[in-house]
């Protein structure tokens, strides 16, 4: 569980070493006692969906998270700048340890959007895409697992 948990913070502080995730640039991070607070952003020029990027002037989804240190869990929100009300990504995520060397990491993620008539569309590409970031997510980590091993 401890290597998992370094693999998450790792991926983000070694972005050269995963082009699947030059699309993410950490903004902030502040730590209080058991909780991390960051800001990130995630430029979706190549993987904007056509529906979406005719409503939006930045290409981007703002990301604000918290991570607790204590019960491993990730709380976040994802929405383009200042558009909230186009597309809002929330979510928690848990890392659990399942034995000495097994762990799992679980997510509830809810996409919503207000876009009238085109709001369902728009969720169900979103939902698709961030599955798709879910999966590179997951590839980076075990990557970084793998080297600890070596």
């Amino acid at each position: 569980m401890k290597d998992l948990l370094k693999a998450r913070e790792d991926r983000y502080k070694y972005l050269d070493k995963f082009p699947e995730l030059k699309n993410v640039e950490l903004l902030e991070e502040k730590k209080d006692g058991h909780l991390v607070y960051q800001k990130r952003k995630v430029k979706l020029a190549e993987s904007m969906p056509k529906i979406l990027a005719t409503l939006l002037s930045d290409p981007s989804l703002l990301e604000n998270s918290t991570f607790n240190l204590d019960t491993n869990t990730h709380e976040f929100t994802l929405a383009p700048p200042g558009s909230e009300n186009i597309l809002k990504i929330s979510g928690v995520s848990v890392y659990k340890e399942l034995g000495p060397d097994q762990s799992e990491r679980s997510y509830d993620v809810e996409v919503k959007s207000g876009v009238f008539l085109m709001g369902a569309a728009i969720e169900a590409v979103i939902e698709e895409v961030h599955k798709h970031s879910l999966e590179k997510d997951k590839n980076s980590i075990s990557e970084f697992l793998n080297s600890y091993k070596v």
